[in-house]
């Protein structure tokens, strides 16, 4: 009877540590889940001001190509703006007199503006100022540019009777006289059809 007894209190002791250590490997899952809880929220945390960071720094990123757009906006505006005020620079020293500067301010432009409304213009005045300055040569090869392609143009009319005085400078009469009474046919009620018509009976 002892020896069962001390069997079943043997038994039970068993049992007590079983429970003792599975109550500990328990404990020490608890610990570990609570352990792994924490770094889950750490690593949420840290997820969280990346996504801000990134978030800030794609905003910055929209900001300056917002910004370097403007900039190149205003860069060519300020270019445009340049480049005209060249064209009416060059027309005011034309009309002061001062041909030399003014045939300098075309050429500037024409090269900085060549897709600009007044290359057309600009050039009209280049060959007057290259007819002013006693230039004939330069003069006659400006004013065939400007006609070449401005047929339709305002002035085209008036650049025929200028080029006409230009080829009587150069002693191309009857050049001369062929545009004259080519420009009396085409547009007979010009400003300038008197003037022609005198031009033509003096060569």
């Amino acid at each position: 009877m002892l020896f069962q007894h001390g069997v079943y209190a043997n038994e039970g002791l068993d049992l007590d540590l079983a429970i003792l250590k599975i109550n500990k490997e328990v404990k020490s899952l608890n610990n570990e889940i609570l352990s792994l809880k924490d770094e889950i929220e750490l690593i949420k945390e840290e997820q969280r001001i990346s996504s801000a960071k990134i978030a800030e720094l794609l905003q910055i990123i929209e900001l300056n190509l917002s910004n370097t757009k403007q900039e190149k906006k205003s860069t060519k505006k300020i270019q445009s703006n340049s480049a005209e005020k060249l064209y009416s620079d060059g027309k005011n020293e034309f009309l002061l007199g001062n041909y030399e500067k003014a045939i300098t301010l075309f050429i500037s432009f024409a090269k900085n503006s060549p897709n600009s409304s007044n290359l057309k213009n600009s050039k009209l005045w280049l060959a007057r100022a290259y007819f002013e300055s006693e230039k004939y040569l330069k003069a006659k090869d400006s004013f065939l540019d400007y006609q070449s392609n401005n047929q339709e143009h305002l002035k085209f009319a008036d650049s025929m009777f200028e080029l006409a005085r230009v080829l009587d400078k150069l002693n191309e009469v009857s050049a001369a006289k062929l545009l004259l009474i080519d420009m009396i046919k085409q547009y007979p009620i010009h400003p300038l059809i008197d003037k022609a018509n005198q031009l033509l009976l003096d060569l």
